[in-house]
């Protein structure tokens, strides 16, 4: 019943939180000896859930009973490592009930429950009488293996067997030599590879014959391993896929035992071992790699394992392979195949460069029923790999030809992969990223995830840092959730950690937000901002000990934490020329009518003032920020008039109005009537800016005397912006159709409409440009008068030329226009 299930569940529940409490307190039995009536009650408690249940598989809890079982058997394996013969009697004695009952699957479900009870059991290595100990245990168990007929039994045992071993393989040495472990090898190799050539047993019993050979001695695995190696090669086409990763995981773990604690052969022999190994696993001319749909790792951690002993060999005979070096690359043909050249390539010097020794042997990856995870996450270098460090260690004859080949994969993802799948494409308007990248796309969308990541670690040869920004900042706005963020990253980790790129990046991404996110994509222009405010951020905090340190050396810092870029020579804009920029920018989109780029722009600005000051810019130009806030006061007080009694007595009620404060209002009425970000209602006065405050002080602060005349570089650099901007965005708010004289039966000649308020919202943001622009637009060096078009002063008022028309009157008919 119902009732039942739930009672039973709590006790479940119990039992759960009673074996993570015993799995910690058991850790320090060893400490305690004696205390063997507590063993044994947890003994017995225990191997009460080691008994096999009818019915069990149909009962609404049998998943936790499952877990509860599991969990106990790490109990036992922790109480073993301090109680071994305790729990072996045990263990033993449950087994001979069990045998010596009738045969029947009831009692063959029982002795394969019992045997999973000892999965977690571990072998100490030390001291080599509890060695001994284990591998008598285990001696026992293999002879059941030879005697028991039933094929169940014989998997679970075998299972059980390479649970124990894997860890014993990871670690063992010169213990291959004690007796008891050749014992153990050689009573079970003989049958257990004869069952390898059944069909019924392979998946089975693979795994075993594995372990035994990664636990023999150097001659047994030597003179055997070859026959074992070519069945596994055999199976890596095999219609069933459990067997071929079965095969694969096989071959990756003795191929560790070979190179790394065998230390190979004869060079001859060695070679021929690594190529069949090698053109199994990437047949020449293939587009894919054998076994298909396995994890890229397996195959960069078996790349790896020959790189420890043979680095020429990997790196010329598989990793150039893979790359397609010294071949053009147009498009991407091998994505599998230059995912994982490239990986390997970095695992290799990335361990090289940190010293780390021998990789140690591929172990099944997993959490432990408590929770416990038993896998440790390798961090990987940022650091950038120069030519010197390749030197270093070693592959500098490798390194010229993978930057050189990194590029044209870059190149030809980006043309087929990335500007296609930009979400400022119309062409992807209202698609799903699930839609869109599937099929062939994928694989090649994980190469170019592959390739991202890699960025500043390995920095592409034969391209600019500019064309490289420019790449990576498109990239956050690509349809793949992953390639977003791993393109920021990228970008983040050059202005942490690499001084040179610094100017490069904030410039490069500026100018992309400015070009291609335009004003209709409201939440990219959003997280833009954003992105570009964190960048910004984080050079500032990069700054902050450096400007402790050394003030005013900062060229010579710069310098000594890394290598300039080839084509730093070539740059151009001097790093105030890029604040400028910035602040451009900024003051652009201060023109919006919504609240968060309004606010993010803010941000920026004041980001930018604490950059300029340190670098020790303020004798040009006045950071933006510091000119408006100076005079909000007066510009507010202009706008009184316009504002509802609610805002009059919050402006009243401040003492010191700055920028900041108006850009947190948020009633509808400086937002242009737009109310949370999605409800707006225009009025016509709002639309024309007859009473928009907002713009009013907006106009306000770009008066001669303020920021046109305090921070000229700045507005300079904002003219192009706001120039392109309203024109993208004057196609979106242009009534008239466009006139297309070419008949077509397949569309209409009119443009689809945009809906009346969404087109109206867009014209506060247009009409703001437009006045926006009028007042940064730079005068003409040499006005030259053309017979066809009237000279504009006749039509100006007698005694005043075009320099002379005052602010007020550039606003109101910048306001007329509408």
């Amino acid at each position: 019943s119902e009732a039942e299930a739930l009672q039973e569940r709590r006790g479940l529940a119990v039992e759960f939180i009673f074996c993570l409490v015993l799995i910690d307190v058991l850790k320090q039995l060893q400490f305690h000896p004696g205390h063997e009536d507590l063993v044994s009650y947890i003994e017995d408690v225990a191997f009460k859930h080691f008994k096999y249940r009818e019915g069990v598989q149909s009962s609404p809890n049998a998943g936790n009973i499952h877990t509860v079982a599991d969990l106990y058997a790490e109990v036992m394996g922790v109480l073993a490592h301090s109680r071994f013969l305790s729990v072996r009697k045990r263990f033993m004695s449950e087994l001979k009930d069990l045998r010596a009952k009738e045969p029947s699957s009831h009692t063959t479900q029982s002795i394969i429950s019992l045997l999973m009870g000892m999965k977690f059991f571990r072998i100490k290595m030390v001291p080599i009488e509890e060695f001994e100990a284990s591998f008598q245990f285990m001696q026992e168990c293999a002879q059941y293996f030879l005697e028991v007929k039933d094929k169940d039994i014989k998997h679970a045992l075998a299972g059980l067997f390479v649970e124990i071993l894997v860890p014993v393989a990871a670690t063992v040495k010169n213990e291959v030599n004690v007796p008891c472990l050749k014992n153990f090898v050689e009573s079970l190799y003989s049958q257990t590879l004869d069952m390898c050539t059944k069909s019924k047993h392979r998946l089975a019993l693979f795994p075993l014959v594995t372990c035994l050979l990664c636990v023999s001695q150097k001659t047994f695995f030597l003179q055997n391993w070859h026959y074992f190696l070519a069945m596994c090669l055999s199976h890596l086409k095999n219609r069933d896929p459990k067997m071929c990763r079965v095969a694969l995981e096989a071959l990756y773990r003795l191929l560790w035992v070979y190179m790394i604690r065998i230390k190979c052969e004869s060079n001859s022999a060695t070679q021929s071992r690594l190529q069949s190994i090698v053109n199994s696993l990437f047949p020449k001319g293939s587009k894919a790699v054998v076994p298909r749909d396995t994890p890229l790792n397996i195959f960069v951690k078996i790349i790896q394992f020959i790189a420890q002993e043979r680095l020429d060999f990997a790196m010329r005979e598989i990793v150039f392979d893979l790359l397609s070096v010294g071949r053009p690359i147009k498009i991407i043909l091998t994505p599998e195949r230059m995912s994982i050249g490239l990986r390997a390539f970095l695992v290799v010097a990335d361990s090289l460069q940190q010293k780390e020794g021998e990789p140690p042997m591929p172990r099944t990856s997993g959490v432990l029923p408590s929770g416990n995870t038993l896998r440790v996450k390798k961090t990987f270098l940022n650091k950038m790999l120069t030519e010197d460090t390749a030197r270093s260690i070693g592959m500098s004859a490798y390194f010229p030809h993978v930057r050189r080949v990194f590029v044209d994969i870059l190149r030809a993802l980006d043309v087929h992969y990335g500007r296609p799948l930009m979400m400022t494409s119309t062409q992807n308007l209202n698609k799903e990223p699930d839609e869109m990248i599937t099929g062939e796309r994928k694989p090649r969308i994980d190469l170019f995830r592959t390739c991202v990541a890699a960025v500043p670690r390995l920095i592409p040869e034969g391209i600019t840092g500019a064309e490289l920004v420019d790449l990576l900042a498109r990239l956050t706005v690509h349809m793949d959730e992953e390639l977003r963020g791993l393109a920021y990253q990228s970008l983040q980790t050059l202005v942490i950690d690499f001084p040179d790129w610094r100017q490069d990046v904030i410039l490069g991404f500026t100018q992309f937000l400015a070009r291609d996110v335009q004003d209709t994509f409201t939440q990219l222009m959003d997280n833009g901002l954003r992105m570009l405010l964190q960048l910004i951020t984080s050079w500032k905090n990069a700054l902050g000990p450096i400007r402790d340190r050394q003030p005013k050396d900062t060229d010579t810092l710069r310098t000594s934490v890394t290598p300039r870029r080839s084509d730093h020579a070539l740059r151009e804009q001097s790093v105030c020329s890029v604040f400028h920029q910035v602040e451009g920018f900024a003051l652009v989109m201060l023109c919006n009518n919504r609240l968060c780029p309004r606010r993010l722009a803010v941000h920026i600005l004041r980001e930018v003032k604490t950059l300029i000051k340190a670098f020790g810019a303020l004798e040009d130009d006045q950071p933006v920020i510091d000119v408006i806030d100076r005079c909000c006061p007066q510009v507010v007080d202009s706008c009184m008039g316009m504002l509802p009694p609610a805002e009059k007595a919050a402006v009243l009620s401040v003492s010191n109005i700055d920028l900041q404060w108006i850009s947190d209002r948020n009633s509808s009425v400086w937002t242009g009537g737009l109310q949370d970000e999605s409800i707006w209602k225009p009025s016509t006065n709002m639309i024309s800016g007859a009473s928009d405050p907002w713009a009013v002080c907006l106009f306000g602060f770009l008066e001669r005397g303020r920021v046109l005349t305090h921070c000229p570089s700045a507005v300079s650099h904002s003219w192009p912006i706001v120039y392109s901007r309203l024109h993208s965005l004057f196609t979106v708010i242009d009534p008239t159709p466009v006139s297309d004289n070419r008949a077509s039966l397949l569309r209409s000649s009119a443009p689809p409409r945009k809906p009346v308020t969404e087109r109206d919202m867009h014209m506060v943001v247009w009409r703001n440009y437009v006045t926006f622009a009028m007042r940064v637009v730079p005068p003409a060096p040499s006005p030259i008068v053309r017979c066809a078009s009237p000279d504009l002063s006749l039509s100006l008022p007698s005694g005043r030329t075009s320099s002379s028309v005052s602010d007020d009157e550039l606003v109101y008919d910048s306001l007329s226009l509408n």
